[in-house]
């Protein structure tokens, strides 16, 4: 009895190692493949600093979820509402530029609801990980 009690112990701590090995594999493949969408969205900054939003401030953190935190700064004046839809007609929906301009025009039309001008300057913060996120800033930010 007591040596089949030992092989089902042997057997569940073999079947716990397989476990955690697995899942610091898929950990490792999660992490691998955020890395990997990390470094295809790089390839469209060059395009989003053609159109006149540059890159000030540039962060990765590396964890279990890693994230690209970028910061992008523009003027008003280079992206008045047809200049906008002009940029956005010219890139997919899905991609990063068109999720961005999406974005600026977005804000623009929900801020000249509450202020007739915009206060420079246009800033766009970028979270780019599992989940992209985009925050659109008009005005100097008082909040990160």
């Amino acid at each position: 009895m007591k040596d089949h009690f030992n092989a089902m112990l042997d057997a569940a701590k073999t079947a716990g190692n397989t476990l955690r090995e697995k899942a610091a594999n898929a950990g490792q493949a999660a992490m691998d493949n955020t890395v990997s969408a990390i470094e295809k969205w790089l390839e469209e900054f060059p395009k989003i600093s053609s159109y006149g939003l540059d890159v000030s401030n540039f962060a990765f953190t590396m964890g279990l979820s890693p994230s690209l935190e970028v910061e992008l700064k523009g003027a008003h004046s280079d992206f008045p509402p047809d200049r906008l839809t002009q940029i956005i007609g010219e890139n997919k929906t899905g991609s990063l530029t068109g999720m961005i301009f999406t974005a600026v025009r977005t804000t623009y039309k929900l801020h000249r609801k509450i202020a007739p001008k915009p206060e420079e300057l246009l800033i766009v913060k970028i979270k780019l990980a599992l989940s992209p996120e985009i925050m659109v800033v008009i005005g100097r930010p008082r909040v990160n």
